[in-house]
C-alpha cells in the first residue's frame, strides 16, 4: 500500500468528494422546483462540502510542507498540471465559499447566485482536470491510462452522491430523482468501478520496466481490493435497504455512509500510490 503518501491519498479522495457532492447540489438548484425555504436550506448546509474541501486542502498543504509552496506553484498555471490545480482548486473552493457565504446571509439574489454556482462548477471541473492531468505521466505507465480520470470521476460520484443524499435530507428534499438518484448512481459508479479495477489488474501483466514488473508492486493488490469492494457494496446494501423500507435518510446517516465510502476510497487510492513505477531504471 501506498501509505506513504497518505496526505495525497486524503486530499484527492476527499476533494473529490466533495466536487461530487457540489455537482449534485448544484443540479438540485438548477433544476427548479425548490422552494425559497428548501433552496435557501440547502445552500446553507453546502458548508458540509466546503468544510470537506478545506479539510482535502489541509492534508495537501501537510504534504507540500507549507502553505506557502501554494504560491510558489500556482506561479506556472497553464504551463504546469500541478499548478492548474493548485489555482483551479484554490478559486472552486473561494468561490463556493463566497456563495454559500452570500446565500446564507442573504446578501445577493439567486439570479446572482445562480451565476455563482455555476462559475464554481467550471472551476471544479478545472480542478478535477487538473488533478487528473498531473498524474498522467508519461514516464509512469501504471497512471499514465485513461483509467485514473475515470477512476477519478467515479470516486467523486460514489461518496459525493452519499455527502449529497445526506444534505438533500437535512434540506427536507425528498421528491423526484433528487429523492433517489444519488443512490443509483453511487451504485453505478460502483460497478463501473469494479470493472476498471478488472480491467487494471489485467493491464498490469503488460506493463514492465527493464528491472520491475508492475503486477509484482503490490502483491495483496487483489486482496485489498476485495476489502475496498466489501466496504463499498456493504454501505450500498444498508442504503438500498433503507430506501426500499422507505426510510428517511437523516443527515447523520447519509454523512456516516458518505464517510465509510470515502475510507473504502482510501484503500483504492493507496494502491494506485503503490502502483508507481517509471520507464526507466527505477
Amino acid at each position: 500500500m501506498g501509505w506513504h503518501e497518505w496526505p495525497l491519498i486524503l486530499f484527492t479522495v476527499i476533494a473529490q468528494t466533495a466536487m461530487g457532492a457540489f455537482w449534485w447540489c448544484f443540479a438540485a438548484l438548477m433544476a427548479g422546483g425548490l422552494d425559497p425555504e428548501r433552496r435557501h436550506a440547502l445552500e446553507k448546509r453546502m458548508i458540509v462540502v466546503w468544510a470537506l474541501v478545506a479539510v482535502g486542502f489541509g492534508f495537501a498543504a501537510f504534504r507540500l510542507g507549507s502553505p506557502l509552496r501554494f504560491i510558489n506553484a500556482s506561479f506556472r498555471f497553464g504551463a504546469a498540471a500541478f499548478s492548474n490545480e493548485v489555482v483551479f482548486g484554490s478559486l472552486f473552493a473561494c468561490a463556493g465559499i463566497a456563495t454559500w457565504y452570500l446565500a446564507w446571509k442573504n446578501l445577493a439574489t439567486v439570479q446572482l447566485r445562480n451565476r455563482l454556482h455555476g462559475l464554481t462548477l467550471l472551476l471544479s471541473a478545472g480542478f478535477l482536470y487538473g488533478m487528473c492531468s498531473f498524474y498522467l505521466m508519461p514516464t509512469v505507465p501504471t497512471w499514465n491510462t485513461p483509467l485514473t480520470p475515470v477512476a477519478y470521476v467515479l470516486t467523486a460520484l460514489i461518496g459525493g452522491g452519499a455527502v449529497a443524499a445526506a444534505l438533500f435530507a437535512a434540506a427536507g428534499i425528498d421528491r423526484g430523482f433528487l429523492k433517489h438518484g444519488p443512490l443509483k448512481l453511487a451504485a453505478l459508479a460502483v460497478g463501473l468501478a469494479v470493472l476498471v479495477t478488472i480491467t487494471q489488474a489485467n493491464g498490469l501483466a503488460t506493463i514492465a520496466s527493464s528491472i520491475k514488473q508492475a503486477s509484482a508492486l503490490t502483491p495483496d493488490y487483489a486482496a485489498l481490493m476485495a476489502l475496498r469492494f466489501a466496504v463499498l457494496f456493504s454501505v450500498l446494501g444498508l442504503w438500498i435497504r433503507a430506501s426500499l423500507r422507505g426510510q428517511a435518510l437523516t443527515l447523520q446517516t447519509g454523512l456516516a455512509y458518505g464517510g465509510v465510502l470515502m475510507l473504502a476510497e482510501m484503500v483504492g487510492r493507496g494502491v494506485f500510490y503503490n502502483l508507481h513505477m517509471t520507464v526507466g531504471l527505477r
